[in-house]
This record gives structure tokens, C-alpha cells and sequence, in this order.
């Protein structure tokens, strides 16, 4: 049997299959990622600086909100919260997906120490402001885990079978 051609219907279906399985475990696995964050924050009750770091991050009507005050501009409010999902949670996933994807990696430690190195450095790249690092940096044991569970999410839907 001739390997198919590149133009031909059925490698464009492939592709489309492909795109729509990377996107649905991408998808995934930013909801594990924000389970296991919500998870981490409320255990290690870290609610109190959660107020700082959204005021560090540049989100300030979502640190209002965090403090319990009401916001004038539900709009601002909804472009922060929807930049932050992006920056913190989506970004880093279509990151690693798109390079394993590429480069055809179905080993479960490239999701997982490759998602759990850009939940770490996500938030370091989306603020420039020292305190919000050293703030971080405290953070920085939950980001890895959050990236480690979001690498195997990934990896179990979709990149055990990367395309390459």
C-alpha cells in the first residue's frame, strides 16, 4: 500500500482529526490544571496573597473582586479574567502540545516536565515585575505540579499518538 499523498482528502481529514483531538486534550487538560490550582490554593490557604498577586499580575478589577468589593466595570473584569486563563492556563499547554505535535514526541516525561517547566515560567513572561516573581516563587512547587498533571492529561488524550 503507497503512503498517502500529502494533498489528497484523506490526509486532510487526518489532519482536521488531528487538530480537533489536540485542541479537545489541550481543553482538558487546562480544566485538570485549574482543578488541581483551586485545589492547591485552598489547601495551602493561599487566599490571602491571591488578592497581591492579581494586583501584581496587573489584573486589578480581579483583585477587587477577590476582596469582595464590587466592580464598576464588569468588562474589565471579564477581559482580565479571560487574558489570565489564556496567559496562565492555555498558553503553556499549547506550547508543549504544539512543539510535541511537531516533533512527533509521544513520551509521557516530554508533557509532563515539558508542561510543568512552562506553568513555572508563564507567569514570570506575562509580568515583568519583580515582586509578582518573588511572589511566585513561592508558588512555584504548585505551578509544577499543576504543569505535571496538565502534561499527563494531554498525553493520555493525544500525545501518546503525536503525529510528528
Amino acid at each position: 500500500m503507497s503512503p498517502p499523498v500529502p494533498n489528497s482528502p484523506r490526509s486532510v481529514i487526518g489532519f482536521v482529526d488531528r487538530l480537533v483531538l489536540v485542541a479537545f486534550a489541550a481543553v482538558l487538560a487546562a480544566i485538570a490544571a485549574l482543578v488541581v490550582g483551586v485545589m492547591g490554593l485552598a489547601n495551602h490557604d493561599f487566599g490571602q496573597e491571591l488578592t497581591g498577586t492579581a494586583e501584581l499580575l496587573g489584573l486589578k478589577a480581579l483583585a477587587t473582586v477577590i476582596e469582595g468589593t464590587p466592580v464598576e466595570d464588569i468588562g474589565a473584569m471579564i477581559r482580565q479574567a479571560a487574558t489570565a486563563a489564556l496567559a496562565i492556563w492555555l498558553a503553556p499547554i499549547a506550547l508543549v502540545a504544539v512543539i510535541g505535535e511537531t516533533m512527533g514526541k509521544t513520551s509521557w516525561m516530554f508533557y509532563a516536565i515539558g508542561m510543568a517547566l512552562a506553568f513555572a515560567v508563564a507567569p514570570m513572561v506575562m509580568s515583568l515585575n519583580i515582586l509578582a516573581i518573588v511572589l511566585l516563587y513561592r508558588a512555584l512547587l504548585g505551578l509544577l505540579a499543576i504543569g505535571i498533571v496538565a502534561g499527563t492529561v494531554y498525553w493520555l488524550v493525544a500525545g501518546r499518538s503525536a503525529a510528528g
